[in-house]
């Protein structure tokens, strides 16, 4: 078990670090050492001491972004969240208003050209037409082409 473990450690080593220059990097420390031996144990002895110290910050860095992502995507969700909860009926008021324009509009145009089938194009004067409820339009037509009408409901005869 424990050299499966080597392996496994020294596979992604050298996935990190080829090997040819893990090699040239130990030579190098090796001949450091050997050359300046006082030199190699003060920073030997200074990285074995803030070694924890140094992975202990990093460690607590790395816990601190992580929760602060956490918390930024929660309290993200949470508003909107609450927007949705105002978005909601917003959206509902706001399509059943455009549905009650539209309505609107495509009668208002029903209505018109039902009107303007009726009214000779060309001709001037008063037209009455009688309605189904007893009342009679009657519409006045002062010029030819599109412009100069004038309508209004009356009572019937």
């Amino acid at each position: 078990m424990p050299s499966a473990i080597i392996a496994r450690v020294q596979s992604l080593l050298n996935a990190v670090v080829k090997p040819d220059t893990r090699q040239q990097i130990y030579t190098n420390i090796s001949s450091f050492a050997n050359e300046q031996p006082i030199l190699a144990a003060f920073l030997a002895i200074q990285f074995a001491l803030s070694l924890t110290p140094l992975l202990l910050f990093v460690s607590f860095a790395a816990g601190i972004v992580v929760v602060s992502l956490v918390v930024a995507v929660l309290f993200s969700l949470f508003w909107i969240g609450i927007a949705l909860l105002l978005l909601i009926p917003t959206l509902f008021v706001t399509v059943s208003l455009g549905i009650a324009v539209w309505i609107w509009a495509v009668s208002s145009f029903l209505v018109a050209r039902w009107i303007w089938n009726i009214l000779p194009v060309n001709v001037r004067g008063n037209t009455e037409v009688l309605l189904p409820n007893g009342r009679k339009a009657v519409f006045t037509k002062s010029t030819d082409g599109i412009g100069g009408v004038k309508g209004e409901v009356r009572d019937g005869y």
